[in-house]
């Protein structure tokens, strides 16, 4: 229906002028092939920083929140109150 859109002089002239095109001549090939490697080594870099930094973040952030309040028991611990019995006063296992 709008298929013949897409072949108008006016689009092709469009897509024409935006089309990713290599260079012809064999140097410039080289030097934007090793641009877009340096670029998405530079992405990766940035990519890696932003996530240390956030990971430092939160880790600083939980630090933060836990001060002042006491320490939550391990899974093996069992909490009470106990008193210390004299060597004596318990029975002993033959």
């Amino acid at each position: 229906m709008f298929a013949h859109w897409l072949h108008h002089p006016q689009i092709t002239r469009l897509q024409a002028r935006f089309a990713a095109r290599r260079p012809r001549h064999p140097l410039t090939r080289v030097l934007v092939a090793l641009l877009g490697v340096a670029l998405l080594l530079v992405l990766l870099v940035v990519g890696i920083a932003v996530g240390a930094l956030m990971l430092l973040g939160a880790g600083i952030w939980r630090l933060l929140r836990q001060r002042g309040r006491p320490q939550a028991a391990g899974a093996r611990v069992i909490e009470g109150e106990f008193r210390h019995a004299r060597h004596g006063a318990l029975p002993h296992a033959h």
